[in-house]
């Protein structure tokens, strides 16, 4: 794409041409607005100028939404809207951002700009080393604010190591957008449909997993109680939906097949872009790894399954890994994760578990608990530091001498260990002997037990627990 080609695209911007009503015509932002509920992560908060950021997360959870709800935020709060530089990757080459910003250095006014530059990770050459010689070698690029977003999780962990010292003074620039949290997902379901009730007080969370006892239990319940039996039903739903913005609204409008079809069209073209998997065997592959769900993933018995070698199975759950599909929880030892193990894989949302065009397939209520139970403790540690998330080794599972297994643990857990048991009434006591005979502290995540009179074994609501843990 020549210059004056990338000009033309830049000078077509639609806040620069009608700053005061673009909004109104913009499609990401009319998508959102068709919407039963409000929305916004809050991912592109508090940007420090002159910081470049970074901006994980799976294709279709509402990225390029956040950066347009960003420049919206920008430009009503003074910004010149000629210093918003917005730039789509998919159809670009490396050589293309070094002629955008030359582009964008004939047609913007002088002083500071922001740049949003969305799925960087599109790209199929070394976008990073360019991004890294335009910040020391462009005098305006070299102090403007700028976001990189992308769906790759892999580029982008080898960008966050190119672009070392040149990120400006942004002490978190690393950023991770993920499907809605319960805390979220739970606040929307609320203030939706017939009969709208408030949220519940946000100052009992979020609370770190070490914190979790018999004393922040118990007034959790006192406090929540008007809640308690709504967020066990909530997460019930949560557990089936998921937090695809999309998803959210499709439960109110009796469509889900739209994004369950669009993420499968995502992994076929990009997760496997070079793989020669019939949607058959796709389709084969994500209903295996779902039925595996909450079970060490054995790479031969899948590929015996699907047809296939358990080196290719390899590669496509690593592709999935990097495209935020799928996490892997390893067996620890002394709390770290044994990398060489089988690990258990599980999806990033529930939606993926879904995607299987046969109605006959029933995914297991209690393995998704588990799953999303697991998904909830990984991103209350991302939270806390986004870099980290990739690395997967926060949530770990635990397994005993007899082969028993505690579901998670991790190295910031402090003493507490938490079993997923979707049960009622008293059927949990006959998981619990495993956690009572480890070292741990053990909480146990029911359907809508509850039982806090043993402050070394404690029994609450998945939905109770997922609440206070997350953001």
């Amino acid at each position: 794409m020549t210059t004056r080609e990338l000009r033309a695209i830049l000078a077509e911007t639609s806040w620069w041409i009608r700053p005061d009503a673009w909004t109104l015509q913009d499609a990401d932002l009319r998508r959102a607005a068709d919407a039963p509920f409000e929305y916004s992560s809050g991912a592109l908060a508090d940007l420090v100028r002159g910081g470049l950021y970074i901006l994980r997360g799976p294709r279709r959870v509402g990225k390029s939404v956040e950066i347009k709800l960003k420049i919206r935020s920008l430009v009503e709060g003074g910004t010149d809207p000629a210093r918003i530089v917005h730039l789509a990757a998919d159809d670009l080459a490396a050589a293309d951002l070094r002629r955008a910003v030359r582009a964008a250095n004939d047609i913007t006014p002088t002083g500071h700009r922001h740049w949003f530059i969305d799925e960087v990770t599109a790209i199929r050459d070394d976008w990073p080393a360019v991004v890294k010689w335009l910040r020391d070698n462009d005098s305006r690029f070299a102090f403007d604010t700028v976001v990189l977003t992308g769906s790759s999780g892999a580029r982008l962990s080898d960008a966050v190591k190119a672009l070392a010292g040149r990120r400006g003074d942004a002490p978190d620039s690393d950023r991770v957008l993920l499907p809605m949290s319960f805390r979220d997902f739970f606040r929307i379901r609320l203030g939706t449909g017939r009969n709208p009730r408030p949220a519940p007080p946000d100052h009992l969370g979020p609370v770190a997993v070490r914190d979790l006892d018999q004393a922040v239990l118990q007034e959790a319940v006192r406090t929540l109680a008007p809640w308690l039996p709504r967020l066990i039903d909530e997460w019930g739903a949560y557990c089936q939906v998921g937090g695809f913005p999309q998803s959210v609204a499709a439960r109110d409008r009796g469509d889900p097949d739209l994004i369950r079809q669009s993420l499968l069209h995502v992994i076929e073209g990009e997760a496997f872009r070079q793989a020669r998997w019939p949607r058959s065997q796709t389709v084969a592959f994500l209903r295996r790894l779902t039925q595996g769900l909450a079970a060490p993933t054995n790479l031969q018995d899948v590929a015996t399954d699907i047809g296939g070698q358990a080196k290719t199975v390899r590669r496509r759950i690593v592709a999935l890994q990097e495209a935020f599909v799928v996490w892997p929880c390893y067996p620890e030892r002394d709390l770290r994760p044994l990398l060489r193990a089988q690990p258990k894989t599980y999806f990033t949302d529930p939606v993926y578990a879904h995607l299987s065009p046969r109605r006959s397939v029933v995914v297991d209520h209690g393995r998704l608990s588990e799953q999303q139970l697991g998904m909830t403790l990984l991103r209350s540690f991302a939270r806390r530091d986004p870099a980290s998330y990739p690395d997967f080794d926060s949530v770990l599972h635990h397994r005993t001498r007899s082969r028993s297994e505690i579901d998670f643990v991790g190295p910031g857990f402090g003493d507490v260990a938490l079993e997923s048991n979707y049960v009622d009434g008293d059927r949990w006591r006959r998981g619990a002997r495993t956690l009572r005979a480890s070292r741990w502290r053990g909480i146990m995540a029911s359907r809508g037990a509850l039982d806090l009179e043993d402050s070394n074994l404690l029994v609450a609501p998945t939905g109770l627990l997922a609440w206070l843990i997350g953001s």
